[in-house]
């Protein structure tokens, strides 16, 4: 797994194999970055940070701070070292429970440019986090979220979010919404 684009082009990440974790591809993360397009000077949540390379990939294409959330002890403990390695002194990384997170960024006020979700596809962590979102100071009318998910997931109602763009690839979806 190695940065794409942006000032760490080509650093190799370490990585690690769990049953809980399923790193986005380099093409996903590419895919991405196409979609969003200029994130510079902007905000960015990873809210199920794996191995943090989605952040870390952000934090290299101009991202101006990043937060990185993950309650894997083995997750995080990777992410500290990716995130070392790159040198990426603008990346907080949380070692919590994603609701707890959320509760604990907009305490302390954070407001978010772009959300990346994915969490494991199987849960509905996705939704629990989208819910809590959309009444909560954490995003904005401007504010992008990015939600990696499979075909189970296409026909999920959501309140106060309209569905701008969704993608496929492979067996893997990126939905992109914006709050109504």
């Amino acid at each position: 797994m190695r940065i794409i684009a942006g000032k760490f082009k080509g650093k190799v990440l370490s990585s690690f194999e769990l049953d809980s974790t399923r790193p986005t591809s380099d093409i996903v993360r590419e895919a991405l970055f196409n979609i969003l397009y200029n994130v510079s000077n902007k905000t960015f949540l990873d809210l199920f940070g794996g191995t943090g390379a989605v952040c870390l990939e952000a934090i290299s294409r101009g991202v101006k701070q990043a937060v990185v959330v993950d309650n894997n002890k083995l997750a995080i403990s990777l992410i500290n070292k990716n995130v070392k390695s790159c040198n990426a002194d603008n990346v907080k990384v949380l070692f919590l429970d994603y609701l707890k997170a959320l509760k604990k960024l907009e305490e302390e006020n954070y407001c978010f440019d772009i959300i990346f979700l994915d969490p494991p596809y199987s849960t509905n962590y996705a939704e629990q986090s989208l819910n809590y979102l959309k009444n909560s100071n954490l995003i904005n009318n401007e504010s992008i979220i990015i939600w990696e998910h499979d075909k189970t997931k296409l026909n999920i109602i959501l309140e106060r979010f309209e569905i701008v763009n969704q993608k496929r690839y492979g067996s893997k979806y990126l939905t992109i919404l914006t709050k109504v």
